[in-house]
């Protein structure tokens, strides 16, 4: 069901602003509407508009300080009211004064990170080397000989070690790592290395030129470097979180006073002002509207207008447990239209009943249940709920049929077995579509009549002619079956509403004659062609209950025919579990269709928009 919501325009004193705002922001009843859509004209006349935001950087300045702590702020906003006692310009200070303290910190501490980055790095690169036993420094210092350091992958270090045996050069293998060996070179200058080397894919690193003794000696100085930075950044990060505890009550209560002028003042970009008034305008539900109603009432500088806006109403949907659930079903196709009935309730209904009829088995439905509620305690998803909801009703209908995970021996069903009784379930699935197309042409009747569409409720192929015309026609075919000939009283009837539902197009409708008459005629073809269509495609109910017991049959027969007892359980489980997963979704699917296709297209236009009220956004 629908809740209609009410068009306002609040015209109050400017001083006003902050309170009112609040007022609607802790609502979550109320759509702001830009006051140019206002349908009177005059009342837009000579409005401003905010421009700027004068509480955004004080904010921004709270955002830095709670995530310098590594915090978001929780605003606690029925804790601020109106007048607030506290200087906005003392607030600002306090920011900004508190967020470049922090900042400043911060860089400090940024910059040790990096360096103590640059320090791993360094303990990375002499950990391959503390096998040297000589001081590194006096490498730099070699005038004769030449060195290199690098790793080499383990492929091709014997084929450098070969290339090089007749050559004045020395290695030394300092540690494997992964596919790589690393290597330190000692060579005469004259030798041209550098092209073995890339040979053999050599990947040079340099020695830091800063650090001098054995590569053990240089990892300790290291690693006490490391420390001592780490202890700096402690005392750093320490220090901020010291400077937030210290004024952390001051902090919370600024800025959650913050936050909501903020939103206050993001909220007056769709606000219009004079020099002395402000102009607020909107939908709400009833309820909000008779407070502000009350608002106006007391404060004799304000008024509450209800004049009506360029655009249609937007969409709120209020139903409850189980149907709420289902809007997911109703939004996935659209969004109601405020002047058209909420078909959630009845689309729950037919949906489980389809899903029911078609996947009937206490067994199957039981898992499709607990794995449909489980998953849906997870992930909080309607989709999922839905599937729990739908694993009960072939449950419900598994009882009806007398099956257990197939099995047809278990429990005597409480109403037929399908496989039984092939025809009465055809049968029943198509007296079935008459009754739910019946129920849409209704819907659209009611639909017709809420917009005052007086000839549509007449001559619509779906309102009073069409549902005359589809009844008239179903009686005169069972008469047919019944005694092999047509009722002649009836065929005038049926020619009749068949002219009042082509004409209504040539009459009623805008453009040429030629093409009103092409037109009507080809929407009469499908609109009849549909009647028998979509009463047919019902004929699926039965038919998808027949394949649900056929499908594990034919399962049960192939684990027959298995020479042992775990064989025959394999093939039944893989049965069970394809039955449920595959089967389950394909008729998930053509539930979807039977609702959306031969239900909704008969009334339901769904070209509303959902109501969107304003909330506090950080």
């Amino acid at each position: 069901m629908q809740e209609k919501l009410k068009p306002f325009t609040l015209i109050a004193n400017k001083d006003e602003l902050e309170k009112i705002s609040k007022k609607i922001l802790d609502s979550h009843s109320v759509e702001i509407v830009p006051v140019e859509k206002v349908a009177n004209a005059q009342l837009i006349q000579n409005l401003k508009s905010s421009v700027d935001n004068p509480y955004k950087e004080i904010y921004e300045n709270f955002l830095s300080i709670f995530n310098a702590v590594g915090k978001k702020p929780e605003p606690q906003t029925q804790q601020v009211s109106f007048p607030y006692s506290e200087d906005p310009q003392k607030i600002r200070e306090f920011s900004k004064t508190l967020k470049d303290e922090m900042q400043k910190l911060n860089e400090n501490m940024r910059s040790l990170k990096e360096q103590n980055d640059r320090v791993e790095t360094y303990i990375n690169f002499f950990e391959k080397l503390k096998g040297l036993k000589f001081d590194l420094g006096n490498l730099q210092k070699m005038k004769f000989l030449k060195y290199k350091v690098g790793k080499i992958n383990s492929v091709f270090y014997q084929r450098l070690i070969e290339s090089i045996k007749e050559m004045d050069i020395i290695i030394a293998d300092l540690t494997h790592e992964k596919d790589f060996d690393w290597i330190f070179i000692i060579y005469d200058p004259n030798i041209q290395i550098e092209k073995v080397l890339s040979l053999a894919n050599f990947v040079e690193y340099s020695i830091p030129q800063d650090y001098s003794g054995t590569g053990e000696e240089i990892l300790l100085l290291l690693h006490d470097k490391k420390k001592s930075l780490e202890y700096e950044i402690n005392i750093l990060n320490m220090s901020i979180r010291k400077l937030f505890y210290e004024n952390r009550k001051i902090i919370y209560r600024y800025s959650d006073y913050i936050f909501v002028m903020k939103n206050i003042y993001d909220l007056a970009q769709n606000v219009g002002y004079t020099d002395n008034f402000l102009v607020i305008s909107g939908w709400t539900t009833k309820q909000f509207f008779s407070e502000l109603e009350e608002y106006a009432n007391s404060n004799e500088y304000s008024i509450l207008l209800d004049y009506t806006f360029k655009e249609k109403a937007p969409t709120l949907l209020k139903n409850k447990g189980i149907f709420k659930r289902f809007e997911f079903i109703v939004k996935m196709f659209s969004t109601p239209s405020s002047n058209e009935i909420d078909p959630t309730p009845i689309v729950t209904i037919l949906f489980l009943l389809f899903f029911g009829m078609m996947f009937g088995d206490v067994g199957h439905g039981l898992v499709l249940s607990l794995f449909g509620f489980i998953i849906n305690k997870i992930r909080k998803s309607d989709l999922f709920y839905i599937l729990g909801v739908s694993g009960i009703s072939s449950m419900i209908f598994g009882v009806l049929y007398g099956s257990v995970f197939g099995y047809e021996t278990i429990i005597e069903p409480l109403w037929k077995r399908p496989m039984s009784s092939i025809d009465y379930f055809l049968m029943v699935s198509i007296y079935f579509g008459m009754a739910v197309i019946t129920l849409a042409m209704i819907l659209n009747i009611i639909n017709k009549i809420k917009n005052n569409e007086k000839i549509e409720v007449l001559f619509d192929p779906n309102g009073i002619s069409g549902v005359a015309l589809y009844w008239i026609a179903i009686a005169d075919i069972f008469y047919y079956l019944r005694n092999g000939t047509f009722l002649k009283i009836t065929l005038g009837f049926i020619i009749s509403f068949i002219i009042a539902i082509y004409l209504r197009g040539i009459i009623f409708e805008k453009g040429k004659l030629g093409e009103k008459m092409v037109r009507s005629f080809f929407e009469l073809f499908e609109s009849l062609l549909g009647y028998l269509s979509n009463t047919l495609s019902f004929i699926r109910l039965g038919a998808f209950a027949l394949n649900h017991a056929g499908l594990f049959l034919a399962f049960y027969m192939m684990s027959q025919m298995a020479k042992n007892p775990a064989t025959s359980f394999i093939v039944l489980l893989i049965g069970n579990i394809l039955i449920i997963g595959l089967e389950g979704l394909v008729v998930f699917i053509q539930t979807l269709r039977l609702n959306y296709y031969e239900f909704f297209m008969k009334f339901f236009k769904g070209n509303g928009r959902e109501f969107n009220p304003i909330t506090y956004q950080f």
